[in-house]
């Protein structure tokens, strides 16, 4: 179980550090998408809110192409000939 918590946070820890600071930045653009809407200033939200959406695609799309080489990985990596026995 330790070997097997070890190889999640090996391969975990790269991706984690990106939606870290990439979902730190979107709460950040929400914040000021927020106060531009709270002041009247409709123009800068629909530009804020189609970065937000922009952002948010490429982080789902990132994260399905990890998932999806990892599914692939794993399928090349189970045996498709099955050993026969003979007997004599």
């Amino acid at each position: 179980m330790k070997y097997l918590r070890n190889l999640a946070v090996l391969f975990l820890l790269p991706l984690l550090l990106p939606l870290q600071l990439g979902s730190a930045l979107l709460r950040t653009r929400v914040a000021k998408a927020k106060a531009a809407h709270a002041e009247g200033d409709r123009g800068a939200l629909s530009i804020e809110m189609a970065l937000i959406v922009v952002v948010v695609v490429a982080i789902a799309s990132a994260v399905v192409v990890a998932v999806m080489s990892l599914g692939q990985k794993a399928k090349n990596d189970i045996p498709t000939a099955v050993p026969s026995i003979t007997i004599n």
